[in-house]
Parts: C-alpha cells; structure tokens; sequence
C-alpha cells in the first residue's frame, strides 16, 4: 500500500513540514506561479494532463489541473494512494514511465484506469532542499518521453519554486521593514533630543551610531566615562562597540577587555530595568564583582548609571553605562530619564540599521540568483560581463543576462531589462530568463523564443513589460553566424578589428504588451576580432549634465578600445559609465561582450 507507515513517516520530517508550512504562507501568490508552470508546461509538452499536486502527510492537494477532468481530481483534494505525485516526493526524484500497464505495480493504482492513464512523467517542486509537491505530464496512450521533453519539465519545476522563493525572502524582508519603519516612527517622536537624534541617525554604520550615542550620552549627562556595548548571548557577555572617556581618563583609553556577563549590569540585560547607584550602593550590591581578573587595568567608577536598549520586539539588545558624573554628585533620576530617551534613539538606529543590511543581502543575494554564476566557455567565442547596481543597493534590479547551448547545440545570449525594482520585477525577471531556456530547448529560433517569452509575460498577470536582445551563435568557417531579435531594448554595438562602430539589429516591439508579437529576425557575421556588444539602458541613458553617455561617449569609446582585452573593455566602458554620472549609478548597469577568436 503507498500508505504505509514508512511512507507517512517520510512525509512528516520536520523540515519538510517546515517548508510546507512555508509555500502555505503565500498559498495565493504560489498558485499563481504553479498555475502559469503548469499552463506552460501543457502547451510546451503536448501533454493529455499537467497537475500540480502538494503532498502533505495525509492527503495531496490539487494546485492546478490542465486537461481532461476526471471527477476525482475535480475535487482538488485526494489520498496518498491516488496517482504518483507522493512517489516522485518521497523518492525525492523524477519518476518516467513510458506505458504504465507495463508495470504491475504502476498499473494497479487506483488513478489508472478511470483517468485513462499511460504514460507518466513527474519532477519533484523542491523548496529548501525538500520536496513538497510534484509537477506532473500524462499522457492517455503509451509515449516514449524524450530528454528535451524532461529536461522542460524540470525547468519549468525549477523555474516555478525560484520564483516562489524570490516571493517568501521578498515576504520576510517586508516584516523586517516594516519594523524597523515602526522604530524610526518612534524615534521622530521623541522630544528634548533633537540634536542627538539627527546626528545618531545620520550615522552612516553600526559602529559610528554607537560612537555617536556613546559620546552625546557621555556629554548630555555630563559624565567622565561612557560605554556602549551589545548583548553576545544569554549569558550576558557583552561586545564593548565604543567607550568615551574625558581627558581626565586620557591613561585607560586604550583598555578593551571584554565583559564576561559576570558584572552586576547583567542584571540590566536580563531585566531589561535600568539602575543608577551612588559608588557605596554600588559596591554594596550582591551582583558587584569589581573588575575581577581586569582590576588593575580597569578606569575606577564613582558612581553608575545604566539603562538597556530594548528591542521593539522586547529583547535585550544590550545597554549603555555611565560613570563618575563631573560635577562630583550622584546621578539623578533626570540623568537617567534623559539616558532612557537616548537608549530609545540608539535602538532605533540599531534596528534600521539592522533592517537595511538584511534588506542588502537579501538583494544581493536574490540579484545574484538572476544571473548566471559563471559566463560558459565557447569555442571561437570569449565573453565578459558586468553587472552594477544602481545607489539604492536595498532593491532587485531587472536587468539580467544569460548564456546556455540550446538542444541543437547552438549558443543562446539573452540580456534585458524588467520594468521597475521591487518584488514584481525581480519575479518576472525569473521568469523571463527561466522562460528563455525552457523555450530555447524546444525551439532555440529568436523568434520563436521572443513568442513564447511574450506569452509568458503576457499571462503572468501584471502590467509591466520587458525590454530585451536575444541571439544565437553558429560557428561558421568564417567565424560566428549571428540570429537575432531585438524586443524594444537598444540595438546592440558591432565594433571590428580597426575600431568601426555601427548599430546591429532591427528594432521590435516589447515582451508583454502585444498580443502578438511581429519580429524580424537580423543575420550577420561576427568576424575573428570582431565585437558584439549587448547593454542596458543604464548604459545609454547614464547622464549628470549635459548629453546622454550613449550618445556621446559611447561609440567613441568603443572605436578607442576595439583592441583591448575583453575583460579590461567591461571594465572600461562600466567605469566610463559611473564617472560620467559623478560616481553615482542612477540606474542598474548590465553589459555583455561577445567576441569571435580565430577557430582552433
């Protein structure tokens, strides 16, 4: 029986669980994408039935379902014993098969015969390295499934969860956002410290903000000595980030021992309360452990004020301590309630800070997921390429490029450029260039390649478009044999060994606005030593004052540098870019170099 206990046991690992409980998170936007996967997967494979099915402990849902209904499958909920999904997800591999009644123990499944089942071919949907469901071809006569056949299949499986993954960091780094606007909202309400605030929050780092704090704590109480330090761990170890200390302390500015968590401030940290003590009070504490194996190196303390910085969400972040006030009294409860207000800033700094640099690295990271990690290597072919983001590194661009071989062997490059920055550009971004290989290994021709990317932007439900240059490479004795379309992106740059520069291609229209797309498809030759250069409109349009670079600097530069090496050219022309527009990016940059090397 497919239920047995072993497999259910399979099915419920926690970190399975986990990653359905995930793709549960954004059910909506998941069918969405499952939904387009399935509809593309249908019409590239000329399947009776494509189904995508999530597979649960106990039952698999039905995600979509293309093709002939039996009134099973209708009901979008169904056992584990009912089709294969729950095979290809616990084998956590496709699972092929030609003619189902050629197996017993595939043919007496209980999907068989009232779906007319007999031939099968499921890939696993994989979300942080777990398979959670399954895209699934049927056929109802016996059919011989082909590589291109399956390689599509797990393209467009890999396609559909890159994109669903795009949309749960997108997801998380929302929340994140969204807090830290909450603590800088509460931050411009704070009266009395206007001063501090603007200089703390215009701290360009972590470490100058806690500089900043520790040094208006220090001199808006009026203290000789002032700490700031973060929280380790449980045990209340501290990080000391900045100390400031009056000239009156100028011997112990260069002592950097650690805290253990064995002073009596963590008992700030662990309350989360501040506390103020004259230096007998001090002393006279149960939690007072004097400077312990750092006595002698140790500044002396005359009197303690300590206030923590709490989290929005109400956790110890760490704390800020002062000591020996200047003009020779006890700390107040004013002192502390000032701190207090401080505190209240420098958490907020803390936690916006915090916000950004998730946000960078999940942009980093998700642009580096849409483009290739490395540029193949192609005989009678080099290729270089940059990529450069524009100032505000907090979003995903939509330029992007791509290099793969096609089924026939042929080369396929593609660059372009995605409407907009945010969640819907880096998704549709996905799944153009996914799109793109799916395509190109039924059909690598441009034209048919640009159709298909139409299509699928056209249905992917949005209103944005897509700008892109799409080519193929056939060597030829005479050097590289160049299809082309262009789709609304500017036409590429033909540079030959004597520096001439002319434009190549015919313009078309753009991916995703027309129902049907009309494009010509350009033919030329790319000599040994000659140039293609492919770029984004960040290139062309980059401008501070006065003319655009494409225009006016471009193609001169281009003439000078038709001999430079490859990988130094990129260069070139990407730094030639950014000093044109005074060292600052106003819009993503994304370049590829192709050019044709004596054959070997």
């Amino acid at each position: 029986m497919i239920e047995s206990p072993g497999l259910i046991h399979a099915l419920a690992t926690p970190d399975r669980l986990k990653a359905l409980d995930r793709i549960a998170s954004i059910d909506a936007l998941a069918r969405e994408t499952l939904d387009r996967s399935a509809r593309l997967a249908a019409r590239l494979l000329d399947a009776s039935v494509v189904l995508v099915t999530i597979v649960e402990t106990d039952r698999q849902r039905v995600i979509q379902h293309v093709g002939s209904r039996h009134p099973r499958t209708a009901e979008r909920t169904l056992p584990l014993s009912w089709g294969f999904s729950p095979i290809v997800v616990t084998r956590y591999q496709p699972l092929v098969i030609g003619d189902v009644r050629s197996h017993a123990a595939y043919a007496s499944n209980p999907a068989v015969a009232p779906t007319r089942m007999r031939a099968f071919a499921g890939v696993p949907l994989v979300l942080d390295g777990q398979a959670v469901g399954a895209l699934c071809a049927v056929h109802t006569r016996p059919h011989r499934w082909t590589t291109d056949q399956l390689r599509t299949l797990g393209e467009l499986a890999t396609a559909a969860m890159s994109e669903i993954r795009l949309q749960l960091e997108f997801s998380v780094s929302s929340r994140v956002n969204a807090q830290a606007q909450a603590t800088r909202r509460r931050s411009r309400q704070l009266q009395g410290l206007a001063q501090a605030s603007i200089e703390i929050n215009s701290a360009g780092s972590l470490a100058e903000a806690l500089s900043t704090v520790t040094e208006k704590a220090r001199m808006l109480i009026g203290a000789h000595q002032s700490t700031s330090s973060l929280t380790r761990d449980r045990s209340w170890a501290q990080t000391v980030n900045a100390t400031s200390l009056s000239d009156k302390y100028t011997a112990w500015r260069g002592f950097e021992a650690t805290p253990t968590g064995q002073g009596i401030y963590a008992q700030v940290c662990s309350g989360n309360q501040p506390m103020r003590m004259s230096q007998d009070e001090l002393e006279a504490q149960p939690g007072w452990r004097g400077f312990g194996d750092h006595a002698a190196q140790h500044p002396p303390m005359r009197g303690w004020l300590a206030v923590p910085l709490i989290a929005s969400g109400g956790g110890n972040l760490g704390l800020i301590q002062l000591s020996d006030k200047m003009d020779g009294g006890d700390f107040t409860i004013d002192d502390e309630a000032i701190l207090t207000q401080l505190a209240e800033l420098a958490v907020s700094c803390i936690e916006k800070t915090a916000a950004l640099d998730k946000q960078r690295e999940i942009a980093r990271t998700l642009q580096q997921s849409l483009l290739p990690p490395h540029l193949p290597d192609i005989p009678g072919v080099e290729l270089a390429a940059r990529y450069h983001s524009a100032d505000d590194d907090t979003q995903v661009g939509g330029d992007f490029y791509d290099v793969f071989q096609s089924r026939d062997g042929r080369w396929g490059i593609i660059l372009g450029d995605v409407c907009g920055k945010d969640t819907e550009a880096a998704t549709l971004t996905a799944l153009v260039r996914h799109t793109a290989r799916a395509a190109a290994m039924i059909d690598p021709d441009p034209a048919h390649v640009a159709t298909v990317l139409n299509d699928a932007v056209r249905t992917h439900g949005t209103e944005r478009f897509c700008t892109l240059v799409y080519l193929t490479l056939c060597p030829e004795d005479d050097g590289q044999h160049l299809d082309m379309v262009v789709c609304g992106h500017p036409l590429p740059f033909q540079v030959d060994g004597r520096g001439a520069v002319r434009e190549v291609g015919e313009p078309g229209p753009l991916i995703g606005v027309l129902p049907r797309l009309s494009v010509r498809t350009s033919r030329f030759t790319l000599s040994p030593g000659e140039t293609l250069m492919l770029f984004t409109d960040g290139i062309t349009e980059a401008r501070r004052h006065g003319p655009l670079f494409g225009e006016a600097m471009l193609p001169a530069l281009l003439e000078r540098t038709a001999g430079t090496p490859l990988p130094e050219l990129a260069d070139t022309v990407s730094q030639a870019a950014l000093d044109y527009q005074g060292g600052r990016l106003n819009d993503d940059i994304a370049t590829l170099f192709v050019r044709a090397t004596p054959a070997t």
